[in-house]
């Protein structure tokens, strides 16, 4: 899921037009900086990898009251984590530089984020850091390659027992794919993509028994795992395997198939949604 790391208290109102070569050079300070070895707090670092330059991020203008995720969002930048850091008194970029590192040196040299932008009004710099959320769209592979793997990483988690909150799994024989559990889960996985819901339960108020037996699968046990958001299938595997009830389906020795389907939210921000469906044919 997005995790999102708002460290400095900033906020922002609204994008000015890009202004200042003293703010380009605040910027290009701290990728100077990055790009070698230095201390910080005390403590020897090595070189890390310089930040892009973000045309947006150095078009927030920064007021208190504002949170720093709502101004990106509303620039138009989707944040997986971001950081703000201001001091209001040097005149110019060398001093602000060396103001800025003094105190705040392990955020301009955290690894965490890929694009900078510096500001400058009156005799206040700021340094927004931040790093954009993942597109699904661009990280994931075909719905088909997508599923498939999807059954590759569960049969992998099968193969070894593992705790599922209080209840010892041991390892399960691998599950089969089938294509009318597969079937119900695209179709399952699209629906809450196309119409921006999560859960079991359907519009048509339905849920995973009724799906399967739409696509023809006759079933003596049937259990469904949802996810949203993960960018790998691997990253969905896990996710229900660190939740007690999906990792009890996961687990489960009863079921000898499964089906998987992956869909994507296509919006301003790309959201994947997955289905797994567990089956014991009649």
């Amino acid at each position: 899921m997005k995790r999102l790391a708002i460290l400095a208290i900033a906020c922002a109102s609204h994008i000015l037009p890009a202004r200042a070569s003293d703010a380009e050079q605040l910027a290009a300070m701290v990728n100077a900086w990055r790009a070698a070895p230095a201390t910080c707090q005390g403590r020897q670092r090595p070189a890390v990898p310089v930040l892009a330059p973000h045309r947006l991020l150095s078009q927030l203008a920064l007021r208190p009251g504002t949170i720093l995720l709502a101004a990106l969002d509303q620039a138009g930048y989707d944040p997986e984590v971001a950081d703000a850091v201001s001091v209001e008194g040097p005149g110019e970029a060398r001093a602000a530089f060396d103001a800025l590192r003094e105190t705040y040196c392990a955020t301009l040299g955290s690894t965490r984020y890929r694009d900078i932008g510096a500001h400058k009004a009156g005799n206040e710099w700021t340094i927004v850091l931040a790093a954009p959320a993942p597109n699904p769209v661009l990280l994931l592979p075909d719905a088909a390659s997508a599923a498939q793997e999807v059954l590759d990483a569960t049969n992998a988690a099968r193969a070894v027992g593992r705790q599922c909150g209080d209840t010892w799994m041991a390892a399960a024989p691998p599950v089969a794919w089938n294509a009318r559990l597969a079937a119900a889960a695209l179709a399952h996985s699209e629906d809450m993509a196309q119409q921006s819901y999560f859960s079991h339960v359907d519009r048509r108020r339905q849920e995973a028994p009724q799906r399967v037996e739409a696509q023809g699968y006759s079933w003596r046990n049937v259990a469904e795992n949802i996810s949203r958001g993960q960018n790998s299938a691997q990253e969905a595997v896990n996710g229900w395997i660190n939740s007690p009830g999906h990792c009890h389906n996961l687990m489960n020795p009863r079921f000898t198939e499964m089906g998987a389907g992956l869909a994507i939210h296509q919006a301003r921000h790309p959201t994947a949604y997955w289905t797994q469906v567990f089956g014991t044919p009649r």
